[in-house]
Formats: C-alpha cells, sequence, structure tokens
C-alpha cells in the first residue's frame, strides 16, 4: 500500500470510517479520471468542484493563505430570479500548511465524491454529505494545530447584468452575519419582493399568482458553521487538535419570519449527526451511482506510457493531451459527476455555470467593458477577478442549452436526475397555459427559448434585456406575412417539442406510470393542442407552418424541418404507446394525418434534408436541418438513411460552429449518420476546449456561453454515447459509429430497463452482453470502424 493510501486509511479510521480495503487498493477504472493538483491556488479561480445534488462548493487552498469554500444552493434565488452564492467559509491554520515550498496535494475523488487535501503532512478531508445538507471538513494531522473557522463574505451586487425587470434596490441586499450559541451563521433574506406580479401582469394573467406561487418573495438562503472541536468568539469558530470536524449547513426556505428562519436553520444544525455512519452512507451512495453505467476509453495506438494520460491543470485554451480517447472520457465521467453534484435539488441545473459558477480571471480589456455592467471587481496586480455572484447569461434558462446537459442521462441510468428539469416545465403548464389564452386566444401552451421560473420569458424581443416591451411577445402576424424583420424567437416554438420528446423517452426508459399519467399526458395536451389551434391548413388539409421560423437561424420559415419532425416523432410516438384518454388519441391521430412531411432537397443530384419547405434571412450558427436527426430521429442509420444525413452533414448550414464548442451538435449528427472518424474528431477538438479564466480544466471556455459551460459537456456527452449505442423500432444498434482506434469498456441503459455492456480492444468486440437476455435478439452488432 502506498503512503498516500496508507494516510487516507488512517484518516478514515481515525474518523470512525470503515471502507472494505478492497475498494481502497483496486484502483477502480474511474480513479483515473481524478483532477490532481500538486500545489495550492493563486487565487480565487482555482476551484474545485463538489455537492451533493442540491448543495455544492468551490473548494480551494490558497498559497500563504486558508482552505476556502465557496457555497452554493440550487434554489438560493434573488427576488430578480438570480441564483446567488449563499456565502463562503474560511479555514485558517497554524503553523499553515498551504505555506510556500511546502508538499500539497489536492484529489478530486470521483469514487467517493470528496475532495481529499494533504499538505505538510496534514490531511484535509472535504465532502458534501450525499444524503444531508451539509458539508464537512475533516483535518487530521500528526501535531496539535490550532484552527479558525469563519464566514468570508463580500459585498453583495442587486442583480447579474442583462437581468432587471424592475428598478434596482439601492443600496443592495447584503447578508446578515451573527453569532448564536455555539454556532456562527448569515443569510441573505430577499424580503417581500419579487418580480413575479410585474412579469405575470406583462402577459396579462396576474390572476395565476393564486395558482402558481411565487418562486421568488421571501426567499432566504444562508449557512450554519458548527463544530464539537471548536468554541465561538465572537462570530469566529476556533480551537486547536489533532482531529477535528467543521460542519457547514445550509438551508433556503421562502420564510417571511426570520426569526423562525433561524430557528429553523438551528435546529436542522442540532439534529444528531454520526460522522462516521453519515460517511459510509455518503460512499454508498456514490458508489451505486459509479456502478450504474460507464464509459472508460482510451487511444491504442498512443504509446503504453501515454495511455490514460490526462493533464490536470487549467488556464489554457487547450488540453494538449496524446490520448484523445480518454481526454474524451474524463470529459464525460466529469461532467456525469458534475450533474449529479447539482442535480437532485428543486430546480433543473443551469447551463451557464449550475451551482459552480466562480470567479473568473479577465483581462484589462475585458474588464472595462463588464465592469461597467457589474461594479465590483478584486483586483489582483494586472488581473482582475469578476464577482462571487457574476453569472453570464444571468438567470435565463435557455431551453437550447438546458436540454443538453440531460440528453445523456437517459443512457447513464441517471433518469432521477431529470426530476427538476421535467418538474420546471410541467409545474408551470397552468401558467403557460394562461399566458397562450390570454394572448392567442386559444387553447394549448407554447414554449419559446427562456423560460422563466416565473413562467415569463426572457431575452425574447429585440427592445433589449432588461426590460418587457410589446414586442417581445410572439408576434402575432398573418400567414405569408413573416418578412423576417422579428427577432430571435419570435415564432420559434420548438422547445416545448423537444421537452415532450424528451418526456417519452425517459418513459420509454423507466416505464413510470405515475409520470406517464401526472406530467407526461398533460404537457403532451397542451403542446399539441397549442400547434393543432395555432397553424391554419393548406388546400391538401396539411398543416401548414406559417409563420414559422427554423431555429434562431432562418427567420423566415414556412413548415420548418425542426417542428415538423417533433410533430412527426411526438405524434407517432404518442399514439403507439397508446397513452391518454380515449379523446387524446383521436386528436392526436387525427392531427397526425394532417402532417406534412419533413421536406427534402437535391444537391448535387442527391437528396439532403433541407431546414423547411422555405427558409430565409439567416442568422446565429444553428443547424435546423439536422432536428430530423436528433433530437427527433426521423433519419439516421438505424431508419437505413444513413447516405441521406451523411449529405445533410456535409452541406449543412454551420460547419463546426464555435470550433465544435458550446451547444453545437455535430458529434452527435455524425453519430446518427455512423460516421465514426468526424464523430470522434470532433469529439477530441471540443474536449480540447478549455478555459484561460479558471483552474479546473474540465468547465470549459467562455463563449459564446459561460464558463463553466455545461451545455459543452452535455452535448459531447450524448454524442458519445451515440457513437456506441442507438435504438430505434425496437432494435439496439451496437457500436453503430465507433472508431477501431478506440478500445472501451462501457454499461449503458437502454428502452424497457434494458443494460447493455460491452468491451472493444484493439478495434475488435471481445465482450458484449444485454439484460434481459430476451432482447439479445433485438441486438444488431456493427464492426468498430
Amino acid at each position: 500500500m502506498t503512503q498516500k493510501m496508507t494516510q487516507l486509511l488512517l484518516l478514515l479510521i481515525v474518523f470512525g470510517t470503515v471502507i472494505n480495503s478492497r475498494d481502497i487498493t483496486a484502483g477502480a477504472p474511474i480513479d483515473q479520471y481524478n483532477v490532481v493538483w500538486e500545489s495550492p491556488s493563486t487565487d480565487h479561480t482555482g476551484q474545485m468542484p463538489l455537492g451533493n445534488g442540491d448543495i455544492a462548493a468551490g473548494v480551494y487552498a490558497i498559497e500563504d493563505d486558508a482552505l476556502y469554500l465557496l457555497l452554493s444552493k440550487n434554489d438560493a434565488f434573488t427576488y430578480n430570479g438570480d441564483i446567488f452564492k449563499t456565502g463562503r467559509v474560511k479555514i485558517s491554520l497554524s503553523p499553515n500548511p498551504f505555506a510556500d515550498g511546502k508538499p500539497f496535494k489536492q484529489t478530486l475523488d470521483l469514487k467517493t465524491g470528496s475532495i481529499q487535501i494533504e499538505a505538510d503532512g496534514i490531511s484535509i478531508h472535504v465532502w458534501a454529505d450525499a444524503n444531508r445538507p451539509v458539508y464537512h471538513v475533516q483535518i487530521q494531522s500528526p501535531d496539535e494545530v490550532e484552527v479558525e473557522a469563519s464566514a468570508d463574505l463580500w459585498e453583495r451586487f442587486d442583480t447579474c447584468s442583462r437581468n432587471r425587470t424592475s428598478d434596482p434596490i439601492s443600496p443592495p441586499t447584503q447578508d446578515v452575519l451573527l453569532g448564536r450559541g455555539d454556532n456562527v451563521l448569515w443569510y441573505y433574506a430577499v424580503g417581500d419582493r419579487s418580480v413575479y406580479p410585474t412579469e405575470l401582469a406583462f402577459y396579462d394573467v396576474s390572476e395565476m399568482a393564486g395558482e402558481y406561487p411565487d418562486p421568488y418573495r421571501f426567499n432566504t438562503f444562508g449557512n450554519l458553521i458548527e463544530s464539537p472541536d471548536l468554541n465561538r468568539k465572537g462570530k469566529t469558530l476556533s480551537g486547536k487538535g489533532a482531529k477535528l470536524d467543521i460542519r457547514i449547513h445550509a438551508r433556503c426556505t421562502q420564510q417571511a419570519d426570520i426569526e423562525q428562519w433561524l430557528a429553523d436553520l438551528e435546529q436542522q444544525a442540532s439534529e444528531p449527526m454520526d460522522a462516521a455512519s453519515d460517511w459510509q452512507s455518503h460512499c454508498d451512495w456514490w458508489s451505486s451511482f459509479w456502478d450504474r453505467s460507464r464509459i472508460n476509453v482510451s487511444d491504442n495506438t498512443v504509446e503504453a506510457n501515454e495511455r490514460y494520460q490526462v493533464d490536470q491543470e487549467g488556464y489554457k485554451s487547450q488540453r494538449k493531451v496524446i490520448d484523445g480517447g480518454a481526454l474524451v472520457a474524463q470529459s464525460y465521467n466529469v461532467f456525469r459527476f458534475l450533474m449529479a453534484c447539482q442535480s437532485r435539488g428543486r430546480v433543473q441545473t443551469k447551463f451557464n455555470g449550475g451551482l459552480f459558477t466562480q470567479p473568473l480571471r479577465y483581462e484589462p480589456e475585458r474588464h472595462k467593458h463588464q465592469v461597467r455592467l457589474n461594479g465590483h471587481w478584486e483586483t489582483e496586480g494586472k488581473r482582475f477577478i469578476s464577482h462571487e455572484d457574476d453569472r453570464l447569461w444571468a438567470r435565463r434558462f435557455t431551453f437550447q442549452n438546458q436540454r443538453l446537459l440531460y440528453w445523456p442521462l437517459l443512457m447513464s441510468g441517471d433518469g432521477e436526475l431529470m426530476k427538476p428539469f421535467f418538474d420546471y416545465y410541467s409545474d408551470m403548464l397552468p401558467v403557460r397555459t394562461a399566458i397562450t389564452k390570454a394572448w392567442f386566444g386559444h387553447e394549448g401552451a407554447y414554449f419559446r427559448e427562456n423560460i422563466e421560473p416565473t413562467g415569463g420569458e426572457r431575452d425574447c424581443g429585440p427592445s433589449g434585456r432588461n426590460e418587457y416591451r410589446l414586442e417581445d411577445k410572439p408576434l402575432k402576424t398573418a400567414p405569408g406575412d413573416n418578412d423576417g424583420s422579428g427577432y430571435c424567437h419570435s415564432y420559434y416554438f420548438t422547445s416545448g417539442l423537444e421537452t415532450l420528446a424528451m418526456m417519452i423517452e425517459h418513459l420509454k426508459y423507466s416505464g413510470d406510470t405515475a409520470f406517464r399519467d401526472d406530467v407526461l399526458v398533460p404537457f403532451a395536451r397542451e403542446i399539441m393542442a397549442f400547434y393543432d389551434k395555432h397553424y391554419p391548413r393548406d388546400q391538401d388539409g396539411k398543416l401548414r407552418l406559417d409563420p414559422s421560423q427554423a431555429l434562431e437561424t432562418w427567420w423566415i420559415a414556412i413548415n420548418p424541418a425542426t417542428d415538423v419532425s417533433g410533430l412527426l416523432h411526438n405524434l407517432d410516438e404518442l399514439t403507439a404507446m397508446g397513452i391518454g384518454t380515449e379523446s387524446d388519441q383521436i386528436r392526436w391521430k387525427r392531427l397526425r394525418s394532417e402532417m406534412p412531411d419533413v421536406h427534402l432537397r437535391e444537391i448535387d443530384g442527391k437528396p439532403a434534408i433541407a431546414p423547411g419547405l422555405v427558409f430565409e434571412v439567416g442568422h446565429n450558427a444553428e443547424n435546423a436541418e439536422l432536428y430530423p436527426v436528433f433530437p427527433f430521429r426521423r433519419f439516421g442509420i438505424a431508419q437505413g438513411t444513413a447516405d441521406i444525413v451523411q449529405w445533410t452533414m456535409e452541406h449543412r448550414t454551420n460547419k463546426n460552429a464555435f470550433a465544435c464548442s458550446c451547444w453545437t451538435q455535430d458529434q452527435i449528427h455524425w453519430a446518427y449518420a455512423g460516421n465514426a472518424a468526424e464523430a470522434k474528431r470532433g469529439l477530441v477538438q471540443r474536449f480540447r476546449k478549455a478555459s484561460t479564466m479558471c483552474r479546473f480544466p474540465i468547465y470549459g471556455a467562455e463563449g459564446p456561453d459561460s464558463c463553466p459551460d455545461f451545455d459543452h459537456f452535455g452535448s459531447g456527452s450524448t454524442a458519445l454515447q451515440r457513437m456506441l449505442v442507438q435504438e430505434a423500432d425496437g432494435k439496439i444498434l451496437l457500436l453503430p459509429a465507433w472508431p477501431k482506434e478506440w478500445d472501451v469498456d462501457f454499461k449503458l441503459h437502454l428502452e424497457k430497463n434494458t443494460i447493455v455492456t460491452g468491451t472493444v480492444e484493439f478495434g475488435k468486440l471481445t465482450h458484449w452482453r444485454v439484460e434481459p437476455a430476451s432482447r439479445r435478439k433485438d441486438v444488431v452488432v456493427y464492426d468498430p470502424q
């Protein structure tokens, strides 16, 4: 056993934690994707992520300073809809193990969902309990050390840029810090204010305030620090010892009575705690999580000593890794970890950093622009460190980005992590139905790109991002009169169709009948009703989607490929499953009979999918013509039309947009074309992209989205899965787009509670299995390419 393993085992024994020694020495495959740093961080941008699904922290030790935890919670909304940090804790040790020149190692241990720091002989173990809202900072030293734990708060601003609905509060709300009993605690109280009434009034549905709860008013969030090994002195905990456990409790509720909120937090923190038992339960949760599925990849063409090697440091625009397969696999597995860290709370994970937004490094030129928007910066030499609460693209839950975080959770077997995503859209269905009726005067519900927690919309018109104006609503344009002078989302309703498609997939994977009846069917009923009532029929009795647009790319469109394929896909699935009432089935079958086909065009004598029957006035960089491939699966290798997808890809509107990064989907579409070489090339290019603004190497770069950029990894993860497995019409395609240069060991989930495992070595499928065994007849095996 190595010295490191010995120290870890001693630490766990000291804290009364028992772990099977086989688990420590076995070296599970997930360990190879750990992130390890050999030095403390130099500033607040050097954070390592940790979370339990609802609470999260950026953990960092500053050289010659202290250990910090920047804390988050899933539902820490302000009155304006921003999700702010809940605070920061500073833990100082004397003598200082983080002093310049002393040995240091910080490890993100994926297997246990924890962070281990070894500094100058002192072991520090940080974890967010998987089963309760509390962080542990456990310190073990061969000699007594003096320890001080305190809240390290900052000056709050009122709201993120591009996010104002009403006049700002001046001065902005600040945290309140208290010392009470044996504890140090603080809170941020939104108070009796919210943009919710303003947004409902704008959409002429103020009456919905009595039916749909205000998500912001009286929201209060904060933390409490306590320790059985430290004593409170003023607003600080301090003491000395060789073994200490510092606990940080989190709470967020909509509570008007602050004294009651404080009492509830204190009661929460006083509940009996057995750290050793809680740690074991925590490890059991993570063990079960990692056992559900896996994808481990390595390039078999590189030298043996370079295989599975990945760099660990950020602050670079490109990761320099020789084993591209290992790079892709680390990105996939760490992204899955990050989703587990932030997808078990009340609110869906935000694409623009989720719970892991953090101060970022900016150069002075960028600072000059940003400081005008945000107003509060920390200066370090010639660098500028952004505000703790800052978030590019602010509060918006932009669907084109959001959905990419959740598609890969189906095959990874993490369907329960999709619940906040589905709840978000399902719960606001009454508001969206009321808004549709008030504005368009007909039944159904429309969902555009930026749907807020209030049920309102954001950045949907040319008037600007900081106020609502009439043109922010969908335009009421007669068929044939769309001249392209609208905006990105004027006639863009595809989001509801894709949400429904994801709900259908979740049902097919899980067989959850309660979800079917309570969530999927009511949602399907309103989405289908909107399209049925909103659009006219042509001379042949077919639905004619006009005025419409094809995503944000084509601002004039008739029968766009996006919505036509989405309607066809969903109607076929709904009627094939026979779900809903008899009346539902009659309406859906009738609407299906009125649907036009996805339009094809001829390019150099070969068929390709067109963005629409008509598509004009181009903007942005999305490929609407590929939506019939994914997410709506009308074309592809499984349907016998890989050649059409290949030709469409070769002539797509936007090729390798943003250098294969962010929300682009080229690698997913190459996989559905069965083109392993292009999918592989694009994935390696995608995951080489890193950020110069933070130390953690697996956060993606800002531009066009934020840093961290989670849709960047969600899109790549979906592509990797589809390279391994695809499904259609009851068939399972194994290795439809897998490169022979990549060895892989995988376990993935499929429809009908099916699990498929396999191993590829040097271009040969050496093992595969499907459960239940009755589905073996459905498997079609392809050779690696």
